[in-house]
């Protein structure tokens, strides 16, 4: 196999892996890491497994907190379970849409479809794992042809009648918060 279709496949396993490729595939150069994203990383990945039902990420702002733990951990795990539920909520209702938003565009990105794609029991392509309702079009409420839903809200906002996570064996999406609070 050729480089990109192994490092397809290393993406599609490997979330700490996912996220450095996507970010050079979407911004063009390579993404500056530090040790804590792969602390991050295991740490998200052990949400998706169970192992972990809650989890704080405290660290100081531009560390890449958001890119990981929303952006990207949500695209990831769409990619594996098409319907997960997320509800995302921040201080600000537009820092919570704009987060999804991105995810949102993240999905739609060539290089997303192309890592996490459907095979029929032959093997052959059934097209990309992830695809979007033709009605998602809103930054904070969106929704895949699977039932999973990517809902954003500011703080005070409204979460009535939205659900995170489904009640099942294996994963079935989260509720992440964001900076809850402004910074003053």
């Amino acid at each position: 196999p050729d480089a990109i279709w192994v490092a397809r496949q290393a993406a599609k396993q490997d979330f700490y892996f996912y996220s450095r490729w996507m970010f050079l595939r979407r911004r063009g150069y390579k993404w500056l890491r530090g040790p804590h994203h792969k602390a991050i990383c295991d740490a998200l990945v052990r949400v998706y497994t169970g192992e972990c039902k809650r989890l704080i990420i405290n660290v100081a702002p531009r560390y890449s907190k958001t890119e990981l733990a929303v952006i990207n951990w949500i695209s990831w795990t769409l990619g594996h379970v098409p319907d997960a539920e997320y509800i995302h909520t921040s201080y600000s209702g537009r820092l919570a849409a704009n987060n999804s938003w991105q995810t949102r565009d993240l999905v739609m990105h060539p290089e997303y479809q192309a890592i996490f794609r459907k095979y029929d029991e032959d093997g052959v392509d059934a097209g990309p794992a992830v695809t979007l309702r033709t009605d998602s079009q809103a930054k904070d409420e969106w929704r895949t042809i699977d039932g999973g839903c990517v809902y954003a809200v500011g703080a005070g906002g409204t979460i009535t009648g939205y659900g995170a996570g489904k009640v099942r064996t294996g994963f079935g999406g989260a509720i992440i918060i964001d900076d809850p609070h402004k910074a003053d």
